[in-house]
C-alpha cells in the first residue's frame, strides 16, 4: 500500500487483502442463495401445478388472457421464455413491454462490461500491480480487482472512459427504441378519448365555464374542441355514494347468512329475488313486496332455519334486513335524483366548479399541440398537460386547490426527510449490530465458532446483514405511497412515479451509502476524532472494502429473493385468508381477481443494483457477471408476473420509463467520485485532470440531451400525425427537381435591392473556387491536411456509431407487424382480439343504458359539441372487458371490482366526468345457484 495512505502508526488493512479473504466466502454466499432460491422454485412448481388459477390468475380472464400453462411441473418455464413481445403488448400493455426490455438491455450491458472487465481490466491490473507477486489463486484474481498500487490506476482510468461510452451506448439506443414505440403506439390509439384530451389546471375565473374554455382553445388556433368538462366539487355526493355502497354490502352479507353461498335450495331464483329486493315501491305495494321477500327467503333459507327456533332467528334477521333495505332505497333514490338534477341544473357556475378541467379535441394532434403551447398571458394559470386515462385519474384529489396541494407537498416532503433520517439511523445500527465484532458482546461464543466454520462465518458476516436489510426496506413503498396520496397527486401513474423516484433515493441512501460509510466509521472511529483531517484518506481506504457486501447483495437478490417472489407470499396468503372468511359473491370475486401491478415494487431494486454495478465496476469487475445473472433472472420472473399474475391498472404508453433511464445514467456520478477521489489521494494528479472531462460530459448528457429525450418522447412530432406525408428519405432519394417559375423570377427585384440577399437563389459555382482552394491548401500546409483527414475519419466513426444507436421512428417497429399478424383486425371475436369496433361500442352502450340498469346514468358531458365516432385500434382506455373472469361455484364475476373509487364500479370509467355523477354503481349481488340444483 502506498505511503500516502499510511495513517499514524497503524496502517489500515489493504483492500485487496479483504477482497481475497472474501473470494472463498463468495461461494458460500452463492450456496446459501441457491439453497433458498431452489427451495422456493421447487415449492412454486409444486403449488402452481396444484392450484394453477391461484398462481396464474390472469389465465381466467375472458379478454386478453395469456395462454394456459396447465398443471405441468417445469413446462411453464419454456412457455414463459417463448412469450413474444407482441403478446406482452397485447395482453399487458406497452408499459410492461418496456419494463421487460429494460431488464433485457441491462443484462446485455452487464454482460458486455463483464467481458471487458474480466478479459482486459483484471489481467492488466495483475500485470501492473506491484504486489502481484502474492501467492494467490487464479479464481481470487478473477473475482477481485482492488486498487493495490499506483501503477494499476491507469487501468481504472482507461476503463472509466470505456464504461461511460458503453453505458450511454446502451441507454441511448434503448431511449430511441422507447420513443419510437411510444410514438407509434400513440399514433395507433389516436382516436381514443384519452389520446385526444388535455388536462387544464388553475383555470382562471374568466374562463371557468365550458363554453368560454372551448372558445379560448379554438381561438388560439389549436383545432376544434369536441367536449369540455370542468370537474365539479361534489364531496357531499361522494359521502352519499359511499354510504350506499356500505348499505349494499350489509344487505348482501345478511342474505348470504340466510341462504348460503352457493344456495342449495330447490327452486331458488336469484333473478326473481333481485327484482323483489331492488324494486322501489310505496304504500300497499311496499307491504306486498315485503311479504313476498319474507316468503321467498323462508322457502330458500338454510336448513338450520327450518326448525321453530331457527324460524325465530330468521324472522329477526328479516327485520334487520328490512331496516337496511329501507335505508338503502332511501340513499339510492336520493342519489339518483341528485345525479339526474345535476346535469339539468348545472350552468357552470364558479362556486360549484373546481379549477381543473378536461378538454377533448377533434384529433390527437391538436391535443399534443395544446399541451406544448402557452395559451394564457398569466404564467401561473391555465397549465396544460396531456390527460391521463379516466381510470388513471385519482378523483378523490383532483379538485384540491393549488394552495392546499402545495401545503400538502411541503408536509409530505418534510415527513419523507424525517423518515429517511430515522431509517438511516436504523440501517446504521443494523450494520453495526450484525457484525461479528458487535455480536461478540452478546454472544461471546459466536466469533470463535465462526472462525472454525467458514459457512457460519459467511452466514453471519454477509448473508444475515443483506437479508435483514432487504426485509427492513420491504415496507417502505407502502409508506411512500401513503405520502404521495397525502401530497395530493392527481393521477395514479404520477403517484407510482413519485414512489419509484423516492424509493430509489431511499435505497441509495440506506444500502449504498450507509453500509459503506458505516464500515469506515466502525473501523477508524478513534482516528476520526483524534485527527479529522484524515477523514478523506480513511474514506478512500475503506470505501473499496464495502464491495464484498454488495457482491453478496446482488447474489442474494438474484438467486434467492427473485425466486421467492414467484411464491407471492403476501398476496397469496392474503387471498387465501380472504377466501376463508369470504361469504358474499362480491367478496369471493375481490379475493380471486388479479392484483394490479405496482411499479414501485418492480423498478427501484434493479435501479439500485445497476448503481452498485456502476460504482464498483472497475474495483470488482466480477460484479458485472453477477449483475448479468441478476437481470436475466429478474427479467424472467418479472415477465411471468406481468403476463400471468398482475393486471394493469392504467396505461401511460411508456411515459415513466425515460426518467428511469436518466436515473440510471446518473448513477455514473458515484463511480466518478470514487475513482477521481482514489486517484487524487494516491497522488496521480494527471489522472484526475484527465478524468475531469467525464464530469462535464455526464452533466451535459444528463441536463441537455436527456431533457430533449424526455420532451421528445412525451409528445408525438407534428410530421408523424399525417400518415400520407412523404418521408424524408423519399424526398432525399427523388430524382425530380422542382422547376423554376419564370414569371416568379421575373417578378423578383433587382440585385441592387437591399433585401435581395434574403431571397433564395440557385447555387452558381464560382470560377475562382478551385484556384482559391489550392492557394488555401498551400498556405495551411500539411498540418491542416492531417487535421482534415482526422476530422473526416471522426465523422465517419460517429456516423457508424450513431447508425447503431438511432432508431428511425418513421418506420413502425416490427412488433406492430407481429401484433397485426397475430391479432388480425379481420377477426370479430372479442375473445380473440384486443381491438374495439364501432358497432361493439353501440351494443355496449345499449347494454348499459338506463332502461336495463336503473343505477347507470347515461354518460353525458357538461358541454358536448360534436358526436364524433371513437374507434380505437388498440385498447388504451377500455377497461370493461379486462375484469371479466370465468365464473365458479361461489361467484359469477358479473360485476367488476370497486377498487379505483369507493362506491363506483371500475368498469365504465372511460370519460372525463366525475364517476360520482356518471359512474356505474354496484347493484345487489345475490348468492349463486349451486351446481346440479334444478327448479
Amino acid at each position: 500500500m502506498s505511503s500516502v495512505l499510511v495513517l499514524e502508526d497503524t496502517p489500515p488493512q489493504d483492500p485487496a487483502d479483504e477482497y481475497l479473504a472474501h473470494a472463498s466466502d463468495l461461494l458460500t454466499q452463492t450456496t446459501f442463495s441457491l439453497l433458498i432460491g431452489g427451495t422456493a422454485l421447487f415449492w412454486f412448481c409444486l403449488l402452481r401445478s396444484r392450484w394453477p388459477d391461484v398462481y396464474a390468475p390472469r389465465g381466467r380472464l375472458l379478454f386478453a388472457a395469456p395462454a394456459r400453462i396447465g398443471k405441468t411441473f417445469f413446462r411453464w418455464i419454456s412457455m414463459v421464455l417463448h412469450v413474444k413481445d407482441a403478446d406482452i403488448l397485447f395482453s399487458a400493455g406497452l408499459d410492461a413491454l418496456l419494463v421487460l426490455r429494460l431488464f433485457r438491455m441491462l443484462a446485455w450491458l452487464s454482460f458486455s462490461a463483464s467481458l471487458i472487465g474480466l478479459l482486459v481490466v483484471v489481467p492488466a491490473k495483475v500485470l501492473l500491480d506491484s504486489d502481484s507477486s502474492k501467492d494467490t489463486r487464479l479464481y481470487d484474481r478473477v473475482v477481485t480487482a482492488a486498487l493495490g498500487s499506483k501503477d494499476s490506476l491507469v487501468v481504472h482510468f482507461a476503463f472509466a472512459y470505456v464504461f461511460t461510452a458503453l453505458v450511454y451506448y446502451y441507454i441511448a439506443r434503448f431511449a430511441y427504441e422507447t420513443v419510437a414505440l411510444r410514438w407509434q403506439y400513440l399514433l395507433r390509439v389516436r382516436n381514443t378519448r384519452p389520446a385526444r384530451s388535455i388536462m387544464v389546471t388553475s383555470i382562471p375565473r374568466e374562463l371557468a365555464r365550458e363554453q368560454r374554455l372551448k372558445q379560448h382553445f379554438e381561438e388560439c388556433g389549436l383545432g376544434n374542441v369536441l367536449s369540455v368538462e370542468i370537474v365539479p366539487r361534489i364531496e357531499r355526493l361522494g359521502v352519499l355514494v359511499r354510504r350506499r355502497y356500505q348499505l349494499l354490502k350489509r344487505i348482501e352479507e345478511q342474505i348470504v347468512l340466510m341462504l348460503g353461498n352457493p344456495c342449495r335450495a330447490v327452486g331458488y331464483d336469484p333473478d326473481a329475488l333481485h327484482a323483489l329486493l331492488t324494486a322501489h315501491t310505496h304504500g300497499a305495494e311496499a307491504e306486498i313486496r315485503r311479504a313476498s321477500i319474507r316468503q321467498a327467503l323462508h322457502a330458500w333459507a338454510l336448513p338450520q332455519f327450518h326448525s321453530e327456533r331457527g324460524a325465530r332467528r330468521l324472522d329477526a334477521k328479516l327485520d334487520q334486513l328490512d331496516l337496511v333495505l329501507r335505508r338503502f332505497h332511501h340513499a339510492d333514490s336520493v342519489l339518483q335524483e341528485v345525479r339526474s338534477e345535476w346535469f339539468s341544473a348545472y350552468d357552470g357556475r364558479r362556486e360549484r366548479s373546481s379549477t381543473v378541467g378536461y378538454v377533448t379535441f377533434e384529433n390527437a394532434a391538436s391535443a399534443h399541440l395544446a399541451a406544448q403551447s402557452f395559451t394564457f398571458s398569466q404564467p401561473f394559470e391555465m397549465r396544460v398537460d396531456l390527460a391521463s386515462e379516466p381510470r388513471d385519474v385519482f378523483w378523490q384529489l383532483v379538485t384540491l386547490p393549488r394552495v392546499s396541494r402545495q401545503m400538502r407537498a411541503f408536509f409530505s416532503l418534510a415527513t419523507y426527510i424525517l423518515m429517511l433520517l430515522y431509517w438511516l439511523t436504523l440501517a446504521f445500527l443494523l450494520s453495526t449490530l450484525v457484525s461479528l465484532d458487535s455480536l461478540k458482546t452478546y454472544l461471546p461464543w459466536l466469533p470463535d465458532l465462526a472462525e472454525k466454520n467458514r459457512w457460519i462465518k459467511a452466514l453471519f458476516q454477509y448473508t444475515t446483514p443483506t437479508l435483514m436489510l432487504s426485509l427492513m426496506n420491504a415496507c417502505i413503498p407502502y409508506i411512500l405511497s401513503w405520502l404521495a396520496r397525502l401530497e395530493g397527486i392527481q393521477s395514479r401513474s404520477a403517484i407510482q412515479a413519485s414512489v419509484v423516484r423516492r424509493y430509489y433515493l431511499f435505497l441509495l441512501s440506506n444500502v449504498l451509502l450507509i453500509f459503506t460509510i458505516s464500515r469506515a466509521v466502525l473501523a477508524d472511529y478513534s482516528k476520526w476524532i483524534d485527527n479529522p483531517a484524515l477523514i478523506p484518506r480513511l474514506l478512500a481506504t475503506r470505501l473499496p472494502t464495502a464491495a464484498p457486501f454488495f457482491l453478496d447483495y446482488v447474489i442474494l437478490h438474484a438467486l434467492a429473493l427473485y425466486p421467492v417472489q414467484l411464491l407471492q407470499f403476501g398476496s397469496i396468503f392474503l387471498a387465501v385468508f380472504r377466501r376463508t372468511v369470504c361469504r358474499t359473491p362480491r367478496q369471493f370475486a375481490d379475493a380471486m381477481r388479479p392484483n394490479y401491478v405496482d411499479w414501485a415494487f418492480i423498478l427501484p431494486q434493479p435501479m439500485l443494483v445497476f448503481t452498485v454495478l456502476a460504482t464498483y465496476s472497475s474495483l470488482a469487475p466480477f460484479i458485472f457477471v453477477l449483475g448479468a445473472v441478476y437481470f436475466v433472472i429478474g427479467g424472467f420472473v418479472t415477465k411471468y408476473l406481468l403476463y400471468y399474475v398482475y393486471s394493469r391498472q392504467f396505461e401511460t404508453a411508456g411515459r415513466f420509463i425515460l426518467p428511469v433511464l436518466k436515473a440510471l445514467a446518473g448513477s455514473l456520478w458515484h463511480y466518478y467520485v470514487l475513482i477521481i477521489g482514489l486517484c487524487a489521494l494516491k497522488g496521480k494528479v494527471l489522472y484526475v485532470l484527465l478524468l475531469l472531462p467525464l464530469l462535464y460530459i455526464n452533466w451535459y448528457l444528463l441536463s441537455r440531451v436527456s431533457r430533449q429525450f424526455y420532451q421528445s418522447g412525451k409528445f408525438v412530432p407534428s410530421d408523424m400525425w399525417n400518415s400520407d406525408r412523404q418521408s424524408p428519405a423519399e424526398l432525399v432519394n427523388t430524382d425530380e427537381t422542382p422547376a423554376v417559375d419564370s414569371q416568379q423570377d421575373a417578378s423578383r427585384p433587382s440585385h441592387h435591392t437591399s433585401t435581395d440577399y434574403l431571397l433564395p437563389r440557385p447555387h452558381v459555382p464560382s470560377p475562382f473556387g478551385d484556384l482559391l482552394d489550392s492557394i488555401d491548401r498551400e498556405y495551411q500546409g500539411a498540418g491542416s491536411w492531417l487535421w482534415e483527414r482526422l476530422r473526416v475519419r471522426l465523422e465517419r466513426t460517429w456516423s457508424t456509431v450513431f447508425s447503431k444507436i438511432y432508431v428511425n421512428p418513421q418506420v413502425p417497429p416490427a412488433i406492430f407487424h407481429d401484433l397485426d399478424r397475430c391479432y388480425s383486425l379481420t377477426g370479430r371475436s372479442l375473445s380473440q382480439t384486443n381491438y374495439v369496433w364501432e358497432d361493439d361500442e353501440e351494443q355496449e352502450a345499449e347494454t348499459h343504458s338506463p332502461a336495463t340498469e336503473p343505477n347507470t346514468v347515461t354518460p353525458r358531458f357538461s358541454t358536448t359539441f360534436d358526436d364524433a365516432q371513437m374507434r380505437a385500434e388498440l385498447m388504451l382506455a377500455r377497461d370493461q372487458r379486462e375484469s371479466q373472469i370465468v365464473p365458479d361455484a361461489y361467484t359469477d364475476f358479473s360485476q367488476s371490482s370497486v377498487s379505483l373509487l369507493e362506491g363506483v364500479l371500475d368498469e365504465g370509467l372511460a370519460v372525463y366526468e366525475h364517476p360520482y355523477l356518471i359512474g356505474n354503481l354496484p347493484t345487489l349481488w345475490l348468492p349463486t345457484k349451486a351446481p346440479g340444483v334444478t327448479g
